[in-house]
């Protein structure tokens, strides 16, 4: 009975934050000990040793990290009510001093002739009552509080990265090579490639260029893959995806939007380098909604800009490599895909194509 009310004196003597911290660490505890003690009990029977083991282990972690952020939001609450009292013992010393220095310079305008002693006694006594403030404990439990939230966030920030599942992308950067890139008025020349690519047919291509549709499509990953092989394709995957990317943080989702029927005769003299109202079928999206978007990031966004600029250029120069002579079924195939989508979006911002 004396060892309970001990531990209870010493509990009621710990200060508010950290008894809330104990009181959900202990109600944590019994919960996830509790709920791992029956599940075992349970499964231990129909599971092998290496089963048992992950599960213990999972609970593990399940009862650890909350604990370990518990505690450490009640550092960082402890530390807070320091600079609290800290700054509240500041403000309460400078009040009698403030006003010992008011009626100090109220004596000085007086038309009594003081002195420097006179002034100095006057301070002095003023000050005599007054008890200085301890403030060494929370200056030294500030310091300690703040020692160790470095200490935690050193070790969050030195936890390895978890790799990103498959199909998930970066959030969108800028294309490192987009300050490279020539100026717009200037075309890059189709190189004399084949059609198809060394090791990837024509549907591969259209698959990869319309990207994986979800994470069971094994054929899109498939060929994505082989795609990714091939520098000219793997550019402009990557920039298919930023822009993508940014244009579904906006609502923008190009596989939804209308298009106009894809005419190849266009799309051929377009690739030829044609330029001007004879193409204008090009730019087959009229969606206002998601013009409207396209044309208020270009405006506002550096990152979708370079972006977009890069991609129509990549596109462009793909069209050339690979689509030349292409028959029409493949190239309404292929313009139709999400990256060709995208590209007539961006196109109807062209100016070159009105």
């Amino acid at each position: 009975m004396t060892s309970w009310r001990g531990l209870g004196g010493r509990f009621r003597a710990l200060p508010r934050v950290r008894r809330r911290a104990a009181a959900a660490s202990a109600v944590w505890a019994v919960v996830v000990v509790g709920y791992a003690a029956g599940f075992l009990a349970v499964a231990g029977g129909g599971q092998g040793r290496g089963t048992l083991f992950l599960d213990a282990m999972f609970f593990l972690m399940t009862l650890t990290v909350p604990l370990v952020l518990v505690w450490l939001a009640a550092w960082l609450a402890e530390a807070l009510e320091d600079q609290r009292a800290l700054v509240a013992a500041l403000a309460e010393a400078a009040v009698p001093l403030a006003a010992a220095l008011e009626a100090a310079r109220q004596r000085a305008d007086a038309p009594a002739g003081l002195t420097a002693e006179a002034v100095q006694r006057a301070v002095q006594s003023a000050m005599a009552g007054l008890k200085p403030p301890d403030l060494g404990r929370p200056m030294d439990r500030l310091i300690i509080g703040q020692s160790r939230i470095e200490a935690a966030l050193q070790r969050l920030a030195a936890e390895p990265r978890p790799a990103l599942a498959p199909g998930l992308a970066e959030p969108p950067a800028p294309p490192p090579v987009a300050a490279a890139l020539p100026r717009a008025t200037e075309r890059e020349p189709a190189p004399a490639e084949p059609v198809e690519p060394e090791g990837l047919a024509w549907p591969d291509l259209v698959r990869a260029l319309d990207f994986p549709r979800d994470a069971e499509d094994r054929d899109g990953f498939r060929a994505l893959k082989t795609a990714l092989r091939h520098p000219a394709l793997a550019q402009l995957l990557q920039a298919a995806e930023d822009v993508l990317t940014l244009l579904s943080q906006q609502g923008v989702y190009v596989d939804e939007l209308a298009m106009d029927p894809v005419d190849p005769a266009v799309w051929r003299r377009f690739i030829a380098g044609a330029r001007g109202p004879e193409v204008a079928a090009v730019a087959g999206i009229r969606d206002p909604q998601a013009i409207e978007t396209a044309r208020r990031l270009t405006a506002t966004d550096s990152i979708f800009r370079d972006s977009a600029l890069f991609f129509q250029r990549r596109f462009d120069a793909v069209l050339a490599e690979f689509a030349r002579d292409a028959k029409d079924p493949a190239l309404i195939e292929l313009v139709g895909t999400r990256s060709g989508r995208a590209f007539m979006l961006l196109a109807r911002l062209n100016r070159t194509l009105d």
